[in-house]
């Protein structure tokens, strides 16, 4: 009883050590490139959680994807949002994103999605373990779980709102109760099976087909009843597994409908996405590769990635010692891969997430392989093996083995755990080091994320042109996203009051190197961005460039005035048209005639004299001819991102005083510009005393 205690907590030691090293993995980089959000299907799986939760409906309204995920990802939305209630980052649940494909205003939200996914695929590792104890032995377990816990591709994939590596937690369960079934046929086996199978069906369509292996271990434990000659035994049995496998696949049916009721309750939208999905898949448009049947394409993901060429290799080799010493585990595990594996091939849309699912069941096959090789080779190592001395040697027919037998049954048991430690380093250690790698570059921040602190730590004074996410900049004032800066030269930019330009290499294909080599070497660069290829940081290569001031290049009208002796202005621009939301270019304009009731926009050019201590308020006064003032606007200079308190000493800087204007009658008016201290109210004196007049503006009815 004592030894048994002893067992089951070293068990429970393993479990838990198992899950927590597959969790530190699976959780280290949660956050990794947010708020960019480059994998597509993030989004597309997220959007429709937010959706049920903020609009209380628990149809997902979409069936591209199962619903069981969708329900656990809204019970995380929920905690997330009642969480970030709490914190005050959300009024309320109409305050989650509807929207986050490709940048995200709430980065906290993806890193609350993504850590159901990383535990859903750590606690796929000690559940392996388990199986691969049951089926084998437990070296076999452990390795299996420790190869699956340290497997590049899984943490990768971990780390993503998708439902490849969740679904693994039910191809385990399914293959655990389908073991218990090949082994004993208690009805146990056939239900965890069948509920496991259903919720399999109900996170990823195609891995409903993980059944299959409950049909082969049914087969499995009524065919030994065949094989013991008991013939009549053996009917009785069939009858009843038969009976107990269409339970089990009623159940699992019941259980997919539980977890994706809207299949029935909004049957139209269910059949209207299952075509799309057919028609996706068949239509062979994209895809890690293309075309039906791709064993090739499979093959090599497999050797490269999936399992690594280490794993690969040892499950080849041992896979023929494993027909021999465990024909029902490899049967049972060969059905679970070739039924999910099979399924993919007949899609001309191929995917290598999509084989996540077939990796519980590969890598205990790959353990179990790598294992018994060691033991192999470690019997074959001691055939030679002598002993010294006397020997005892039984004659009877049956008799104890010779003392050289037992000589060399220990020396082969201890020969094979060296090779097996061996054999396990080599299974285990290029996972190892790539996950490594993999880890230290998602810890890096997105090299657009590193080039917009490193903008925003720059003199903001002048304007600058990104080449990123328009939302990552939605109310800065001073920076513009673009398409493509490759358009025009670099003096063109100059000439306009842009400073600062964030060339973006992945918007120039092999056609518009030329425009961008033009970029990235006409100007300095604050910051490097390196190329993606190099794997040194997560997001695309470039380069943030410094244009340097160039007032001189700019066409904007010349009015020079001092305030205080710490703020200069140089001149305007000036043109009709609505209040802007950032600072534009207005290219030299100068209107002096504008229709009655037309807003007027102007952009003021000024340069720092001096530190400034405190921030300074413009005023933009309009008055008639009579010296009445008929409009006005008040506003803190660069309010929103750069206040005079951040000016550096000799920086140049533009600012808006956009402004309505009301419906005047036509005649002259003078437009005055003064700056204050809005805290005291005391104005910086000009030269002569008086606001600065520049320029008198003629309205026209």
């Amino acid at each position: 009883m004592r030894i048994r205690i002893i067992r089951r907590r070293a068990t429970m030691l393993i479990v838990v050590t198992l899950f927590g090293l597959a969790l530190l993995l699976r959780c280290w980089a949660l956050g990794w490139g947010l708020p960019y959000v480059e994998h597509p299907d993030e989004p597309a799986v997220l959007e429709p959680a937010v959706r049920m939760v903020q609009e209380g409906d628990a149809n997902p309204g979409k069936f591209l994807y199962p619903s069981l995920y969708y329900y656990l990802l809204a019970a995380v939305v929920r905690a997330h949002a009642a969480w970030g209630v709490a914190q005050g980052l959300y009024a309320s649940l109409a305050d989650l994103p509807a929207k986050t494909y490709l940048y995200t205003t709430a980065p906290a939200l993806y890193i609350w999605g993504r850590a159901l996914t990383a535990v859903l695929g750590a606690l796929t590792v000690p559940l392996l373990y388990l199986l691969g104890r049951r089926m084998f032995d437990w070296r076999v377990g452990l390795l299996a779980a420790l190869a699956l816990g340290l497997n590049t591709y899984h943490v990768q994939h971990s780390h993503f709102i998708t439902t490849d590596v969740p679904t693994g937690v039910w191809v385990t369960l399914v293959l655990l109760g389908a073991w218990g079934v090949a082994t004993t046929g208690h009805w146990r086996g056939y239900l965890l099976a069948g509920v496991a199978t259903g919720l399999a069906a109900g996170t990823k369509y195609n891995a409903g087909v993980i059944g299959l292996a409950l049909a082969m271990a049914a087969a499995l434990y009524v065919g030994a009843a065949w094989r013991d000659g008991a013939q009549g035994r053996f009917w009785r049995l069939a009858a009843t597994h038969g009976a107990r496998l269409l339970a089990a696949g009623a159940l699992a049916v019941l259980v997919f409908l539980l977890t994706t009721p809207f299949a029935l309750l909004d049957f139209a939208a269910f059949r209207r996405d299952m075509l799309i999905n057919a028609h996706h898949y068949a239509s062979g448009s994209h895809g890690d590769f293309i075309g039906g049947w791709r064993l090739d394409g499979y093959l090599a993901f497999f050797w490269r990635e999936g399992l690594t060429w280490s794993t690969a290799a040892l499950l080849l080799a041992g896979l023929p010692l494993l027909g021999r010493r465990a024909p029902r585990q490899l049967a049972l595990l060969s059905v679970a891969v070739l039924a999910g594996g099979g399924l993919l091939l007949t899609q001309a849309v191929n995917f290598n997430r999509n084989t996540l699912p077939l990796f519980p069941p590969l890598f205990v096959l790959a353990a179990a392989a790598t294992v018994a090789l060691a033991d192999a080779l470690g019997r074959l190592l001691a055939r030679g093996a002598g002993v010294r001395g006397p020997q005892v040697i039984d004659i009877r027919p049956g008799g104890a083995p010779s003392t050289a037998e037992l000589h060399r049954e220990r020396v082969g048991r201890r020969v094979g755990a060296v090779i097996g430690v061996a054999l396990a380093a080599l299974l285990l250690g290029p996972s190892m080091l790539e996950t490594r790698w993999l880890l230290n570059y998602w810890s890096k921040p997105h090299t657009l994320v590193a080039a917009a602190d490193a903008l925003r730590a720059q003199p903001r004074g002048m304007l600058a042109a990104v080449e990123a996410n328009p939302v990552q900049w939605a109310g800065d004032p001073a920076v513009t996203p673009v398409r493509w800066l490759g358009a025009y030269p670099l003096d063109w930019y100059r000439a306009r009051g842009y400073r600062y330009l964030l060339v973006n290499s992945e918007r120039y294909d092999v056609a518009d190197r030329p425009a961008y080599e033009r970029l990235v070497t006409g100007a300095p660069a604050i910051l490097a961005l390196p190329d993606r290829s190099l794997g040194l940081q997560p997001g695309p290569g470039g380069a943030l460039l410094d244009l340097g001031e160039h007032p001189e290049m700019i066409p904007f009208t010349r009015r020079p005035a001092r305030f205080g002796g710490l703020i200069e202005l140089l001149g305007y621009e000036l043109a009709p048209g609505e209040p802007r939301s950032r600072i534009t270019p207005l290219e030299g304009a100068s209107a002096r005639a504008l229709p009655a009731g037309a807003p007027v926009q102007i952009n003021l050019y000024w340069r720092a004299l001096a530190r400034l201590d405190r921030d300074y308020t413009l005023f933009v006064h309009v008055y008639n001819a009579d010296g009445q003032r008929v409009a006005q606007r008040d506003l803190p200079l660069r309010y929103e991102d750069y206040p005079t308190s951040r000016w550096q000493p000799g920086e140049l800087v533009i600012d808006r005083a956009d402004m309505p204007l009301p419906t005047l009658p036509s005649g002259p008016y003078r437009l005055l510009v003064g700056l204050y201290d809005a805290a005291t109210g005391a104005p910086l004196p000009t030269e002569n005393g008086a606001p600065v007049e520049l320029l008198i503006l003629t309205i026209r009815s």
